[in-house]
């Protein structure tokens, strides 16, 4: 006897993310049938300065009880494109605005997290601050992409975007 035809069921909705039970088509005609998660697309900055140097975030996460390094980065929680969300999450968490930012890539933590990571490269920064959120607690700082590779990788609990991109960006510039 056939399976009833099935339908996603959301298993649970609030605090910006969506809990869906989904099914997908195997090549060979099975079904997978899982919960994935849905939230908001996030952005990820490799925010360049005049003299080459990337500027670095030092984030403590009340969470994980210790400050991480990081790229500036943030969800897009309140804009549709991904290169607005970016110019706003960099001028929240460094101060600066970017006169050219560009998209460089785009990756996902798993198939089963419904999230792209879209990660951009600036140039041309200006001071240009927007207030930082109240539940945040950052400090800027300004390195070689080798040092901030290496911090990155050194923190307790590894930022898995910003290790990608600056290793990525590293590799494909003989960093």
């Amino acid at each position: 006897m056939a399976d009833p035809p099935f339908s996603p069921q959301e298993l649970y909705k609030g605090h910006g993310w969506q809990i869906m039970k989904e099914e997908a088509s195997l090549p060979d005609g099975r079904v997978k049938r899982t919960a994935r998660a849905h939230r908001h697309d996030s952005v990820h900055i490799l925010a360049f300065t005049q003299d080459g140097n990337i500027l670095m975030i030092r984030e403590f996460r009340p969470f994980y009880h210790d400050f991480i390094w990081m790229v500036p980065s943030g969800k897009m929680d309140k804009e549709q494109e991904p290169r607005v969300a970016a110019q706003r999450e960099l001028q929240e968490e460094t101060g600066f605005s970017a006169k050219t930012i560009e998209p460089y890539c785009r990756c996902r933590h798993s198939e089963i997290l419904e999230q792209q990571n879209h990660i951009f490269i600036a140039h041309h920064l200006k001071p240009d601050p927007l207030p930082q959120d109240k539940n945040e607690l950052i400090e800027l700082h300004e390195m070689p992409v080798s040092e901030a590779i290496d911090r990155v990788l050194a923190s307790s609990v590894i930022h898995t975007v910003s290790a990608f991109a600056l290793l990525r960006y590293a590799r494909e510039h003989g960093e």
